[in-house]
């Protein structure tokens, strides 16, 4: 083929690969695949698929009243607990537990741990509130491995152990004293 052939042959291939191979729903690369928005729910999990490291599934705390302590109260475990307790449930709770937190201040008090009815609640029970969250308390398991919860609970038994009991739940700060009002 001479040189003059080749030119207008070489101009039609290239006429042909930009009409037809240059489109792009061939492309595979993230920007082009479908995405979830954040407002929408996740796709459903594959029929019989397990999600990696799965446990037991769990929808409220009233699931979990049944749960042993796995964990013994060591006192690793009970010094993790503590500076978890510290981090995340003094703000409500107190220092002690004792209720009084600086959020109290806020929204409804937390309890005193050492209340009677808490104390009488079993061990699952108090990990299911720290995972689920209870009546006025949100759902504090995000970044907690259950490990954790666990340790949380040990403190939170030890902080039982040593504080009196409480029979009577102290008035709310609004309520005067001798349940005072009108009739």
């Amino acid at each position: 083929m001479s040189r003059s052939a080749r030119i207008p042959a070489l101009a039609l291939l290239a006429a042909a690969a930009a009409a037809f191979g240059c489109r792009n729903d061939w492309r595979t690369d993230m920007w082009y695949q479908p995405s979830i928005r954040p407002e929408e729910a996740p796709r459903p999990q594959p029929d019989r698929s397990v999600p990696l490291g799965a446990g037991p599934r769990y929808e409220s705390r009233d699931d979990t009243e049944d749960l042993k302590d796995p964990v013994p109260a060591t006192p690793r475990s009970l010094a993790r607990g503590q500076a978890l307790f510290a981090a995340r449930c003094s703000p409500c709770h107190g220092k002690d537990g004792r209720g009084g937190g600086p959020v109290s201040r806020l929204f409804p008090p937390a309890p005193d741990l050492a209340y009677v009815k808490v104390r009488e609640r079993s061990d699952g029970f108090v990990w299911g509130t720290v995972s689920y969250g209870g009546k006025a308390m949100p759902p504090a398991r995000e970044g907690l491995t259950v490990q954790d919860r666990w340790d949380l609970v040990n403190w939170v038994r030890e902080i039982q152990r040593v504080a009196p009991v409480v029979t009577v739940p102290p008035l709310p700060p609004e309520a005067p004293p001798g349940g005072g009002g009108t009739p």
